[in-house]
Formats: C-alpha cells, sequence, structure tokens
C-alpha cells in the first residue's frame, strides 16, 4: 500500500520566487496545519511549543486520521485558492474564520 503525499510546505515555499511570497506560503501552511490538528485530521501536532511549523513539514496519508482522509484534500485546496487571492482589505492568510466554514462545509457533505 502507498503512502499517498498530499503536502510538502518546503517544496511549496520553493516554488515562490519573492521571499514575501514564501513567508506568506509558510503561514497560510501553518494555518492551514494547526488547523487541521486542532480539528483532530491529523494524528501529529505540526506546531512546536512557540507556535512555529516544524519543518520540514509533509504531510501524507498516513499522517491523516480517518476524518482527516475525508476531508483534508479538500480542505487543503480550498484554503489556498481563498488565500491565493490577493484583492480587497483582508488578511486571507490569517482569516482561519474561513477555514472553519470550509470545514463546516465539507464535514456536512460527508455525511
Amino acid at each position: 500500500m502507498k503512502d499517498q503525499f498530499f503536502l510538502d510546505v518546503d517544496a511549496l515555499m520553493e516554488t515562490q520566487i519573492r521571499q514575501k511570497d514564501k513567508e506568506n506560503t509558510k503561514i497560510c501552511c501553518q494555518n492551514l496545519l494547526n488547523f487541521s490538528f486542532q480539528k483532530g485530521l491529523l494524528y501529529e501536532n505540526p506546531i512546536d511549543d512557540e507556535g512555529n511549523l516544524i519543518m520540514p513539514a509533509i504531510i501524507r496519508e498516513s499522517s491523516l486520521t480517518e476524518n482527516g482522509k475525508s476531508i483534508f484534500v479538500k480542505l487543503l485546496f480550498k484554503w489556498m485558492a481563498y488565500t491565493d487571492n490577493e484583492s480587497g482589505n483582508i488578511d486571507r492568510k490569517n482569516n482561519i474564520k474561513m477555514l472553519e466554514k470550509y470545514y463546516n462545509q465539507l464535514l456536512k457533505e460527508i455525511k
């Protein structure tokens, strides 16, 4: 059985040219992974005691709980699409309320 690969934060950051974009990508991933752990989607906490993302941060199928296997990838794509849009005055990368909204929508879909 293959352990499917879903997210490599280091590799995603390397796709960015500007340092600002690398940092924003890390913040987006940190918020997503912290939220996912708090909601019981990940087995292990990817955040250290000081609130920093533990690097390298790689999420595989084996990293996900049963609920995580059902919704993590969809949540990841929704969150990345949302945070990629920089229009308006919203600090999208730190808008955890939107993550909560996406999470609740996905929970309804699987029930």
